[in-house]
């Protein structure tokens, strides 16, 4: 997108007065927007963290003591398969949980660099 074609997606807004110029426009949009995915993530990581009942650090270790007792613990074939299938389904959550992170980190890094 250009210049003149952010220019012109802004200036209906100040036009009708929502904002006092296209710069002013662009800041505070660009800052809503980065405070959205700054919540966004945040809800994101309190949710996991009251679901599993734990820390993301917590729940890494867990789920580290989880697969080696698949691997090496002392369990038939049918609680193998059970506790590893439980096993994949928190590895997509701590996968989740490890984006989500990394994610709102990233965010917060943009706010200083967009002066939010």
């Amino acid at each position: 997108m250009s210049d003149h074609e952010v220019v012109a997606l802004l200036e209906p807004l100040v036009r009708h007065q929502a904002f006092p110029s296209v710069e002013a426009a662009m800041r505070a949009l660009v800052r809503d927007y980065v405070l959205r995915q700054i919540e966004q993530y945040r809800e994101r990581l309190v949710l996991l963290e009251k679901q599993h009942g734990m820390t993301f650090e917590q729940f890494s270790a867990y789920l580290k003591e989880r697969a080696a007792l698949v691997a090496h613990g002392q369990l038939d074939a049918e609680q193998k398969q059970r506790v590893a299938q439980a096993v994949m389904a928190e590895e997509e959550d701590w996968l989740d949980w490890k984006i989500a992170r990394e994610f709102l980190e990233g965010w917060v890094g943009v706010t200083a660099e967009v002066a939010v």
